[in-house]
């Protein structure tokens, strides 16, 4: 009789994997649901504070899952009543915005805003559309979990409180942009049609950072503490040192075009025959013709009708005549069928139909098809297509198999079960030799740089998804290997626009991180000097500008031989263009590096021949600027804004996005004003 470490032994290698994934579990599943029960201030560091208030790391992840609560809710609560699932506004699960609801909610409750239990009545109502009976929505509370525990209906209608409470409060900001002055419509039609061309003279801020004097170590450090919890955007003024996620990883690409020609040599006249044979009813008609039976005689044209004659009344005990004339004799229906090959000269014909005796022939439906010559060649490419993607579903499921072994030797090794040394990872070079694949690597990089190499970063797959429009969905390669809760060695298989092929599956995960201040004191001091030297480049733009302006030149004409500096001459341009999905969006004119509303707001604001110094977005770059000439001019175009008031939909646009800025820097004002200071990086 076999003992227990018999059991074990022949069970070795699942049981380990089974412990090391238990291990991850307790390691990343267990604390935040344990922190959601409640902690103290001791065991739960502070995540933000502000002006009057705080909230702590278990307070914000149970108002994340509260949110996600709620969402949850509202979903199921629409579905009920027929709603798309995929078209409601819901709110958004982050952290940040969280914590900006709870700033919004105060700004409220000064302002005298509250939401009553009728008003969060009248909401679900609306929500439903009236289509949900209140024990359907006691069944959904009663469904929804937060963590280990149930969601009453109090702690639910308190979450939706709220959110409703810093909705309105935002829905009354929105109410003093309703309707636009003339005065606006005016300018936003401007940035709408009018051009500008200028002269410009880029003065980066890094070839004036050398006369910066050098910092101290004590300035340096309080700059790297000013900025140590902001991650960098290329976009933004101010620096950012907190150091972005990253992710390594190795893939294969399967060449689409290899693969197929090298099926296409497989492919048979035979197979191409059989599939023509096969499919041509369905892939290969031609017009359709209806054409007589060969047996059918020619009709002959009927006489006119004659007019018809009153039906006599019935005799006593005698049945009611049919009617005559008018009402056409009915007849059996027949379906048309495909024009079938002719039978053997052996075959019998088969009995007709007693019932059919009487009947005209059937006309039969005649079918030409494109002849097999015509196609083959389509034939053939599409059986080389099917082959090749047979045979790289085939290479990478078993390059899968041995990703997934070396994942379980990896787990059994690190739970110290598999020897002194780690187990060997697949040999992708040598993999791609044989099955006529390339094989690549990634060094630690971010989103942006995976998307930027191309390739397999811009790859995607489509997935089942019960819960879309049409059972499947699109779900971006960047998705599979740098989102939440995705798993180092797991295999991700993805495909591009040109069709080719990639598995791949990530190495490494480094999580985002506020580095040393020593290991990062370059990048500090680089930063410090692009701040502090704007003032110079800056200077020297506006001094260019005023010289060019006094002395009535143009800048080439002014710089003559010097070539530290390049006057650019750029546009026509708009200040806005159509941006994606036709929304008006800022232009991005050839030579202007990243420029921002300050850049354009000083073109635009010139006459010609007028000069003046502006920075890019994220003052890196300050331009000395001469507008040359506008397009058309605007006695012109004011005459074009007179005619074209009876269609506002283009003007609209842009005053919609003129409000979402000044409701992004309402945001922004509101955090500033409450003093906002995130403890960490807030997570999405």
């Amino acid at each position: 009789m076999a003992g227990s470490f018999d059991v074990f032994r022949k069970y070795q290698r699942s049981l380990l994997v089974a412990v090391a994934i238990l291990a991850m579990l307790a390691f990343f599943v267990l604390p935040p649901f344990l922190q959601m029960g409640g902690s103290t201030a001791a065991g739960d560091p502070l995540a933000a504070r502000w002006s009057g208030g705080e909230i702590r790391e278990g307070q914000l992840e149970r108002s994340v899952a509260m949110r996600a609560v709620v969402n949850r809710f509202l979903v199921e609560a629409a579905v009920g009543a027929g709603r798309d699932p995929a078209r409601l506004p819901l709110f958004p699960e982050s952290e940040e915005a969280v914590v900006r609801t709870t700033l919004v909610n105060e700004e409220a409750r000064r302002n005298g805003l509250v939401v009553s239990d009728t008003a969060i009545n009248d909401f679900l109502a609306q929500w439903t559309n009236n289509l949900v009976r209140p024990e359907q929505l006691a069944e959904i509370i009663a469904g929804l979990r937060l963590g280990p525990t149930g969601v009453s209906q109090h702690d639910l209608f308190e979450a939706l409180r709220a959110e409703l409470t810093a909705r309105n409060m935002l829905f009354m900001f929105q109410t003093g942009f309703s309707g636009d002055p003339p005065g606006w419509r005016w300018d936003y039609f401007k940035r709408l049609e009018q051009k500008a061309t200028v002269e410009v003279v880029p003065v980066p801020v890094e070839s004036v950072a050398a006369q910066v004097p050098a910092p101290s170590d004590a300035e340096l450090r309080a700059f790297f503490e000013r900025y140590k919890n902001d991650l960098p955007d290329p976009r933004r003024a101010a620096p950012g040192f907190r150091q972005e996620r990253r992710a390594k990883y190795e893939y294969f690409t399967a060449k689409r075009e290899i693969f197929e020609a090298e099926a296409a040599k497989e492919v048979t006249d035979e197979a191409v025959e059989a599939f023509y044979d096969k499919n041509k009813a369905t892939m290969f008609r031609a017009a359709e013709a209806k054409t007589p039976p060969a047996d059918a005689a020619p009709k002959a044209e009927a006489p006119a009708a004659e007019p018809a004659k009153p039906a006599e009344p019935p005799k006593d005990g005698e049945p009611a005549a049919a009617p005559q004339g008018g009402v056409e004799r009915r007849r059996a229906v027949r379906l048309a069928s495909f024009k079938q090959p002719a039978p053997d000269a052996d075959a019998k014909p088969p009995a007709a139909d007693k019932g059919d005796a009487a009947e005209e022939p059937a006309t039969e439906t005649a079918l030409d098809f494109e002849p097999l010559e015509k196609v083959k060649d389509r034939i053939r490419e599409q059986l080389a297509r099917e082959k090749a993607a047979a045979r790289i579903d085939a290479i990478f499921s078993a390059i899968a198999g041995d990703v997934g072994r070396y994942a379980e030797d990896l787990a059994i090794w690190k739970a110290g079960a598999g020897g002194a040394s780690p187990p060997p990872p697949p040999d992708i070079d040598l993999i791609a030799k044989k099955q006529g694949l390339e094989a690549g690597r990634s060094e630690l990089v971010t989103v942006d740089q995976a998307v930027s190499a191309g390739g397999v970063g811009q790859s995607f797959e489509f997935v089942v998804d019960p819960g879309s429009r049409f059972g499947v969905r699109q779900q971006n390669w960047i998705d599979a290997i740098f989102g939440q809760n995705t798993m180092p060695l797991r295999p991700v298989t993805s495909r591009d626009v040109a069709g080719n092929r990639y598995l791949s599956w990530k190495t490494e995960d480094r999580a985002e991180r506020i580095p040393a201040f020593d290991e990062v004191r370059g990048d500090v001091e680089f930063s410090w000097r692009i701040v502090e030297g704007r003032g110079l480049a800056r200077k020297k733009a506006e001094e260019l500008a005023a010289r060019a302006r006094s002395e009535k030149q143009s800048f080439e004409m002014l710089l003559g031989g010097d070539t530290s500096l390049a006057p650019l001459k750029v546009g026509p341009f708009a200040w806005l263009s159509a941006g994606a999905g036709g929304q008006p969006a800022l232009s991005q004119p050839e030579g202007i590096q990243m420029p921002g509303e300050a850049f354009m707001a000083a073109v635009f604001g010139l006459e010609p021949d007028q000069t003046t110094a502006a920075f890019n977005e994220p003052q890196t770059v300050c331009y000395a600027i001469r507008l040359e000439s506008f397009a058309p001019p605007t006695p012109e175009l004011r005459e074009k804004f007179l005619e074209s008031r009876s269609d506002p939909r283009r003007i609209a646009a842009v005053a919609q996005g003129e409000f979402s800025r000044s409701f992004g820097d309402w945001l922004e004002g509101l955090e500033r004003r409450y003093g906002l200071t995130w403890v960490r990086q807030p997570r999405r």
